[in-house]
């Protein structure tokens, strides 16, 4: 690391440390953002002398090392530049959490870290959990703390700034230097008319009346570099409310305050309504005045709005084709091709609104709609709908819908491989208002190739001609080396035969910039045909499944392929050992005979050890999947191909076998032994796709597990996939009511659904809110309670091959909040925090539990191709690894590298981000620094409250964590706050009788002993001990544990009696299990004996 200064003009040198292979640039954009030196943003820094170009590498540098001086240079306004000043004097305005009615969701990235109670101000015996009821799930009013708020108020140091009406500057004044005309007015009243020139900053004479760029030279301070600066000599109460608003900004931790990125930011699903945020005066204002709001594209893009348009797709592989060659160079790489993705995320979410709100004229509006193409911010955009037919004999709308995920799949996968010279689109899936749309980087002159419109490879006809070029086949065939993918020969309506890798779906076009691009992705990998012959029975009395488009995932070709390159092995070694023995004999004897000839020159006896070599090896492992069979692809009738074909048919067949006999019980069989842990619909979807088990499994888990008993454990679990299977069979029906829906009619549907759905309790018949004067009945309002869950059963024998009972879909109100709280999260529905009533009640005067002005807001759910950083992980797992080996500081220098790799290559507000603290946390805690596992710990916390979200999975895990972590430096208020904030939310998803809730319950209990108060701590190992019992069975070694912790703590609080009782079961656990010799059981017999004498004296005494 370099330790460097840089020399401010009229202030003190700035101290910066900085990474050899960070540019002037970074270095620059560091001193922009340091409270010292904020004021100043046109500038260009000097090295002896010669300006520095803001491209260069630190280490490119002649004669910088730790210790130089970098000197800044006020350069010249540009019109960029100086719309940039401004906005950057907005920004700091605004304060550090920049709410911005441009997000696509309210309270977009929220963080609860801070509002957590303060510990330090509880005193024993008191603590959080003094009145708590065990029995009482916390109400969604609590889904906020009560101390939590969006930090609205920060100090005001201007009445108002905003662009004149004198704008566009006059050519004449464009001459002299003048670039941009604000109306500035300060605390104190006057207002005043600025000018924004080459040279700087300087208050002019013009009115709302008289235009008059003339300096205004009769004040002592008029002109100025800088607009903060000037700012500062104009109004003496912005100088003292600037330095409160920095300090305020700087008090913030930087991860709190950093503003996130699409697809990464993270919105509630339940946020404050707007008119519950205004009852009070000096509460936070769900919207606030601002004059200038309506400016922000004029000074963010210029009056053309030219700066906003961008070739994505030059980007995108100008930024892939960049050197690789060292450590630098990838990291450099990663950092900007992660930028540009985001960036285009984010461009293709709004633009995919647009489209969708009608905002965007189509390319062909004489077509139908389904058709429609567009063309918005350099972006092409299409609707997921077969408009053209290219999936009418598989399934028509619902695999063209399909096609899309898969395509958006196969780019990632390729993108994961990073194989030079393959370029794909930027590809990025948008869900909003019931509609799929994909939007698309734009291939050079795929617009101007009209007479010839084949590719180059593959096929666009389904097959009736197909191309093969060498070159695009070349590489294929590289990339078919990683996807397993099978060489497939095919023939074409004309019977000429064409080899490809792969599917013929799979196309491939050269650009007019001369890279090689590889379209439609969506068949990379093999049809799932036991899944398709399984469901195509006709006694069956189930619907025909959606569609034909049943594709196997990457993850399960993966783990076949190492299941079987294994066997493969395991078969050499063991064809090796039974060799071994002959063949050592015969070598022998060969040897002897040589040894006396003594004939055989030197050279020969090279040869022939190579060849004895190569024979020893023997063959390679093969395995690879053709993705086209069992699809109406023609293949040669000759005899060998049609042996070749069978064999891929059997390779695929095995593939599909493989997940339905062995992936899927597996899994089913480590659901209710709980050996994996999954506590909402979105830990399960994840845990299925990383087994590689599609979600359309979801009903063959179900009929597996109705097999499997009706014990607690099981239906338990089985709760959870039926929640799942309604979830999402009612986003299906959702997507469906709101696709050609008004806008205006939105709130309303979706307020009816969640009534029919969870709200048929409070009001059995409830009546839709129809807005507008629109004749025609929508067809959310014919929808009643009944009608919709039989809606949602047929959804789910349709997509699920489940015949669900309609007891399933009798929610208690635990059960309803977390049916709530998928369907929002997986229709990105955000609904305001209040008090729903799902049972009857007198005092409420709401006719259904959801009103229309409930549903505040609809999220886009944005989907991209962004792939993982290979090197940083590899970096991690090797400092894991030499951890493990016990090489201590060899393995925290690589873990700390690893995590700097994440930060660089991801940014910090990102999932893979958090986890990597989250990860370094826990290995910090095992180290014994436990300073260090906190503070990361933390940092873990916020990363993934504002992109996972408050309630996930992974956020609640982080807090319990950090409670361990906190209990272990002695912070035990600290430590309890943090339990009840996760177990709070963990109820709210999965209710109780979890076991990894149970250890949570320990804990508490543990930390409650310490602080003394023995009761409230046996309560909660009562709970843990019922929790294990109901599981596992009274007779399981856990449940006989968490007797004898129970025991403890009764005999902590005098009841020997019981203690006694509770002792004796888990003593007859360990002798029966264990026997009598081991630990647990001896120390069992010694409690026993303890408390018989304790219950004796205390009989005695009574």
């Amino acid at each position: 690391m370099l330790e460097l200064s840089v020399k401010i003009p009229g202030g003190k040198a700035l101290n910066l440390v900085a990474s050899p292979a960070e540019t002037v640039g970074d270095i620059k954009q560091n001193v922009i953002e340091s409270p010292e030196s904020c004021m100043h943003s046109c500038f260009y820094l000097q090295f002896n002398g010669e300006r520095l170009s803001e491209f260069a590498e630190l280490n490119d540098i002649e004669g910088l090392v730790s210790g130089s001086q970098l000197v800044m240079v006020r350069d010249q306004y540009t019109d960029r530049e100086v719309r940039a000043h401004v906005c950057r004097l907005r920004d700091l305005l605004i304060g550090p959490f920049k709410p911005s009615v441009y997000d696509f969701g309210i309270d977009a990235g929220a963080t609860e870290n801070a509002a957590l109670p303060d510990p330090v101000t509880t005193e024993k015996p008191k603590h959080i959990f003094n009145g708590h009821n065990m029995e009482k799930l916390i109400p969604l009013q609590s889904f906020f703390p009560k101390n939590y708020h969006r930090d609205r108020q920060n100090p005001q140091c201007l009445a108002g700034i905003t662009v004149s009406g004198w704008n566009p500057v006059p050519q004449f004044r464009k001459l002299q230097g003048d670039l941009l005309y604000l109306n500035v007015t300060t605390l104190e009243g006057p207002t005043y008319s600025i000018t924004g020139a080459v040279s700087g900053f300087f208050v002019n004479q013009s009115t709302p009346a008289v235009f008059n760029p003339a300096p205004r030279t009769q004040l002592n301070h008029y002109q100025n570099h800088s607009l903060i600066s000037l700012l500062t000599n104009l109004s003496p109460r912005f100088q003292t409310q600037f330095k409160l608003l920095q300090n305020f900004i700087t008090s913030k931790p930087m991860l709190e305050v950093l503003p996130g990125t699409v697809p990464y930011v993270a919105y509630p699903w339940c946020v404050k309504a707007p008119e519950d945020a205004v009852t009070k005066e000096g509460s936070e204002q769900p919207h606030t005045f601002d004059a200038s709001r309506a400016s922000e594209s004029y000074l963010n893009y210029g009056i053309e709005a030219s700066d906003s348009l961008r070739d994505w797709n030059d980007e995108l592989q100008t930024h892939r084709e960049l050197p690789r060659s060292n450590l630098q160079e990838r990291v450099l790489r990663d950092r900007l091709i992660n930028k540009v993705q985001a960036d285009f995320a984010e461009a293709a979410a709004k633009g995919a609104m647009a489209v969708v709100e009608g905002n965007v004229t189509p390319l062909n509006p004489l077509d139908t709609p389904e058709t429609h193409m567009f063309i918005y911010n350099n972006i092409f955009f299409s609707k997921g709908l077969d408009g053209r037919g290219m999936f009418a004999d598989i399934g028509g709308d619902a695999a063209a819908h399909v096609a899309t995920g898969k395509d958006l799949e196969g780019v990632r996968l390729v993108n994961s491989i990073d194989l030079e010279g393959a370029c794909t689109l930027g590809t990025v899936v948008v869900d909003y208002r019931g509609t799929r749309v994909v939007a698309q980087s734009i291939v050079p002159g795929i617009f101007r190739r009209q007479e010839d419109s084949s590719p180059a490879y593959g096929s666009v006809d389904s097959g009736v001609t197909v191309s093969a070029d060498p070159q695009f086949h070349e590489l294929a065939g590289s990339l078919a080396k990683y996807l397993h993918l099978a060489e497939n020969t095919v023939v074409d309506a004309e019977g000429k035969s064409a080899t490809l890798f792969g599917s013929i779906e799979t196309k491939g076009i050269t650009g007019a910039d001369g890279r090689k691009y590889l379209l439609d992705l969506f068949r990379l990998n093999p049809t799932d045909i036991e899944f398709q012959e399984a469901e195509s029975d006709t006694q069956s009395s189930l619907p025909d499944y959606p569609h034909h488009l049943t594709l196997l995932r990457p993850e399960l070709v993966d783990l076949y392929w190492e299941h079987k390159s294994r066997e493969f092995q395991r078969t050499q070694a063991e064809a090796k050992k039974k060799q071994e023995k002959p063949e050592g004999e015969n070598a022998t004897a060969e040897t002897t005979t040589k040894t006396e000839g003594k004939e055989e020159p030197k050279a020969e006896k090279k040869e022939d050890t190579k060849e004895a070599a190569e024979e020893t090896a023997g063959p390679e492992f093969e395995l690879s999947f053709n993705p086209d069979v069992f699809c109406a692809v023609k293949h040669p009738e000759t005899e060998a191909g049609i042996a070749e074909h069978q064999k891929q048919e059997g390779d695929v067949r095995a593939l599909s076998q493989f997940l339905r006999n062995l992936i899927v019980p597996g899994l089913v069989a480590d659901l209710i032994s709980y050996e994996v842990s999954v506590i909402d619909s979105q830990s399960l979807s994840k845990l299925l796709h990383r087994r590689g088990v599609n979600l359309r499994y979801l009903g063959r888990i179900a009929q597996l597990m109705d097999q499997a008993g009706e014990q607690f454990r099981v239906t338990k679990v089985k709760s959870l996939i039926y929640q799942a299977m309604v979830t999402r069979a009612l986003k299906h029906i959702l997507r469906d009511l709101l696709a050609d829906l008004p806008a205006v009619q939105t709130q309303a549907c979706v307020a009816h659904v969640l009534n029919c759905l969870l709200g048929d309790h409070y009001n059995a018949a409830p009546k839709p809110e129809l807005a507008g004067a629109n004749p025609a009945t929508p067809a959310f309002a014919t929808l009643t309670p009944a009608s919709l869950r039989s809606l949602i059963q047929s959804e789910i024998a349709a997509r699920f091959r489940y015949e669900l009972p309609a007891s399933a879909l009798e929610f208690d109100s635990a059960n309803r909040i977390a049916c709530l709280r998928d369907l929002c999260l997986a229709a990105g529905l955000q609904i305001a925090i209040r008090q729903y009533h799902f049972e009857p009640v007198l005092t409420s005067e709401r006719p259904t539990t959801f009103l229309a002005q409930d549903i505040l807001n609809l999220v886009p759910r944005v989907k991209d191709a962004s792939a993982r950083s290979l090197f940083a992980e590899q970096t991690f797992e090797a400092g894991r690894l030499s951890l493990a080996q016990g090489q201590r500081q060899l393995g925290v220098e690589l873990l700390m590298e690893s995590l700097a790799l994440h930060e660089q290559t991801y940014g910090f507000l990102h999932p893979e981000t958090g986890r990597c603290y989250a990860a370094l946390a826990m290995i910090y805690h095992h180290l014994g620094e436990k300073e260090m596992a906190q503070d990361f710990q933390k940092k873990a916390i916020i990363i993934s409250e504002r992109t996972c979200g408050l309630d996930d999975p992974d956020t609640i895990h982080n807090y319990l964590n950090l409670g361990l972590y906190e209990h272990g430096l002695g912070n035990t208020n600290a430590a309890l706050a943090c339990l009840k904030h996760a177990m709070g939310y963990w109820q709210l998803l999965n209710g109780t009788g979890h076991p990894d809730l149970a250890t949570v319950d320990n804990n508490v209990a543990v930390i409650l002993q310490s602080l003394q108060d023995f009761p409230l701590s046996c309560r909660f190992f009562e709970r843990a001990q019922q929790t294990h019992e109901k599981i596992l069975g009274p007779d399981h070694t856990l449940t006989a544990t968490s007797n004898h912790v129970l025991a403890k703590a009764y005999a902590l609080c005098g009841d020997f009696k019981k203690a006694l009782q509770i002792e004796k079961n888990a003593f007859r656990v360990f002798q029966t299990v264990l026997g009598d010799e081991d630990p647990k059981t001896k120390e069992s017999n010694e409690w026993l004996q303890e408390l018989t004498a304790g219950a004796v004296m205390t009989a005695k005494m009574a």
